[in-house]
């Protein structure tokens, strides 16, 4: 169901019965859809992954053509962001990771970000920005706008040495090009992230494939944090 309420509409799923304890506060994967997309978009791969993760899957604040995008573009051609549209996207969304961890039962130790397309933008930009509230980031078919990021917030790529980042993309991508992830990809290992990257024969969507490679991704990542708890 449709949350009007926080900063940010919003639909929740609670952890699957068998995998949540009562009182307990859960793993939880914060979902940023793409341009034109909404909140009930990604909430439908939550059957393949884990089942211990509580969904949060936030709808983006500006509408477009029936769905919404987290900023105008400054053209249609370059996909490139308008500067104060991302900023203060980006400040909502560092107020929504609060609301939520107040709302919800979220283990904030335990909040990874899954961005597709445009959402992966976000994603990237508060893992920068804000490290120590992201434990770990899936960006799937999407970029890192280092510049847009610069703008908006200063970064320093030392915060990212072995933040866990799992980064997939289409070779056969004509919405966000392969080189865009590429480009992810050498920064996030220059930086020292501890970082994941598979690419494949495919377009501007989730497969089969992503889904298993997200799934094995946060079973590692869930697993581990549960030893170290």
């Amino acid at each position: 169901m449709t949350q009007q309420t926080l900063s940010l509409v919003h639909q929740r799923q609670m952890p699957a019965a068998a995998a949540a304890a009562h009182n307990a506060r859960h793993p939880t994967l914060l979902a940023l859809h793409g341009r034109g997309s909404d909140e009930a978009d990604l909430l439908g791969l939550a059957p393949y992954l884990d089942e211990r993760l509580l969904w949060v899957s936030a709808r983006a604040p500006l509408p477009i053509d029936g769905g919404f995008e987290w900023y105008r573009l400054s053209s249609p051609a370059s996909g490139a962001a308008t500067a104060e549209h991302f900023a203060e996207s980006l400040r909502t969304l560092e107020r929504f990771v609060d609301d939520i961890v107040e709302a919800y039962p979220v283990d904030p130790r335990r909040l990874y970000l899954f961005g597709f397309s445009q959402g992966s933008f976000m994603a990237y930009a508060l893992a920068l920005t804000q490290p120590g509230r992201v434990a770990g980031v899936i960006a799937h078919s999407g970029a890192l706008p280092l510049q847009t990021i610069r703008a908006a917030r200063a970064v320093d790529p030392a915060v990212l040495r072995g933040k866990p980042f799992l980064v997939l993309h289409g070779t056969q991508d004509r919405t966000i090009p392969l080189a865009r992830a590429h480009e992810a990809r050498d920064y996030l290992s220059a930086a020292s992230a501890s970082l994941e990257y598979h690419e494949y024969p495919m377009g501007h969507h989730v497969s089969d494939a992503t889904l298993s490679a997200m799934d094995d991704w946060l079973q590692r990542q869930i697993s581990s944090s549960d030893k170290e708890g």
